[in-house]
């Protein structure tokens, strides 16, 4: 993911051998802020990387320069944000505007909401690629060994059924039962499996390999305990795909960027074609309920793509189909499609595509650093593929902290005696 807002090469001040200037203590500043916050949140109330994003965003503004590597993608989500605002004039979810009184209605705009993500998580990335030198270094470990604590106490507390959490509700003079608090633990494991592949390399680079190990085990075990089988698919995609970037190069990472785009293109056409052949009935079989429960979700859905194929139903139209679709359609690709039509989805994909595409340009300076971006890519695809609702505002912000933080990593210099990327050690 080079040439993309960060995970290109930092290329401004706070060189080696050169004081940092007063720009880059600021980011740097603004960095371990936020990966100080990231653990915390992600375990205490992961529906605060929203504001903390966009928090990071403002802080940053004096960072912002943009350049010919940000601003395509940052063009890209801008277009995408004016579409979904058009379609609110057609959708069925739009806002009955007589009956806006305060701020608690804006709140509800998703078209606003996207033009403020878009401005305030984009300066976050954008400036914060620009930090150098030992600012970013600092960050990147601390980011690391934040992540290695958040799996182990994840870990611990999922098999003691949430105590932990439960105890830390009691604080605050607010009880919870044990299966909500289960389901809080869990949201941990979604921001491990984002940031696994650049806390993993960091940890590498910094001669802490048998860090790896527990990070890896506390987001399977808490997965597994937590059911969040998302996160387990999207650990062994991505790590497929790392593997076949750091073994391949340059030609997996072109194939990359065709699977990257495939899903955006055909994701209503496959579903059809599954329920018809039926291949869609067969897997009614073999899944557990939930995913049972996504399969309806999706023939649903594909169908009614069917309606309004170019324009789609409109922002929020997912809202409206009651209980055939609770609230999203738990895919990314098919919520695009349904909402924005071919035209969203394919502005969504080209964003995507766009990344996927910097790793081919980041393979010539380092495959590990491509194989991390790679795998950090995918690992986001499929959770957004099989879980949340693709406007959710700390998803999408967890999207930009997984740029920063992939971009932060790659500013953790390897040993000079280190003759190989330690990261294979892991083979």
């Amino acid at each position: 993911m080079t040439d993309t807002p960060s995970l290109e090469p930092n290329s401004t001040a706070g060189e080696a051998g050169k004081a940092p200037t007063r720009l880059q203590r600021w980011l740097g500043g603004v960095a371990m802020f936020l990966v100080v916050m990231a653990p915390l949140l992600a375990y205490l109330a992961p529906l605060g990387f929203a504001p903390l994003l966009a928090l990071a965003g403002l802080l940053a503004l004096p960072g912002v320069k943009p350049t010919r590597a940000t601003v395509p993608p940052w063009l890209i989500l801008a277009a995408l944000a004016v579409w979904a605002a058009i379609s609110m004039t057609w959708s069925t979810a739009a806002p009955d505007w007589a009956k806006f009184k305060g701020y608690d209605d804006l709140e509800d705009l998703t078209a606003l909401k996207l033009f403020l993500q878009a401005g305030t998580y984009g300066a976050a990335v954008v400036a914060l690629r620009r930090l150098d030198g030992d600012g970013a270094r600092r960050a990147a470990v601390a980011s690391a060994y934040g992540m290695v604590a958040l799996a182990v106490v994840a870990a611990v507390d999922s098999l003691m059924g949430a105590a932990i959490y439960q105890k830390l509700h009691q604080v605050t003079g607010e009880g919870i039962r044990p299966d909500v608090a289960m389901v809080k633990v869990a949201f941990s494991t979604y921001i491990l499996a984002l940031l696994f592949w650049p806390t993993a390399l960091t940890l590498a680079r910094i001669s802490r390999v048998v860090l790896i190990w527990p990070l890896a085990a506390g987001l399977v075990i808490t997965s597994v305990i937590c059911s969040a089988d998302a996160c387990l698919l999207a650990l062994a995609g991505g790590g497929a795909v790392w593997i076949a970037v750091y073994v391949f190069g340059r030609t997996a990472a072109k194939v990359l960027v065709g699977l990257v785009a495939l899903p955006f293109i055909l994701a209503p056409l496959a579903v059809l074609i599954g329920v018809d052949t039926g291949f869609v009935a067969w897997l009614h079989k073999l899944v557990p309920a939930s995913w049972d429960a996504r399969l309806n979700i999706w023939t649903f859905t594909a169908s009614h793509v069917q309606t309004h194929p170019f324009r789609g139903w409109g922002l929020d139209a997912s809202r409206t189909f009651g209980s055939a679709i609770p609230l999203h359609t738990h895919n990314a690709q098919l919520q695009l499609w349904l909402e924005l039509g071919a035209i969203g989805a394919a502005l969504a994909g080209v964003f995507f595509c766009w990344l996927a595409y910097g790793v081919v340009r980041l393979c010539e300076r380092s495959r590990t650093e491509a194989a991390m971006a790679a795998a950090a890519l995918v690992s986001y695809l499929v959770i957004q593929g099989l879980s949340f609702g693709v406007w959710q505002e700390w998803w999408l912000a967890l999207g930009a902290l997984t740029l920063i933080v992939c971009g932060l990593a790659r500013m953790v210099s390897e040993r000079p005696q280190a003759k190989v990327d330690e990261l294979a050690l892991l083979g």
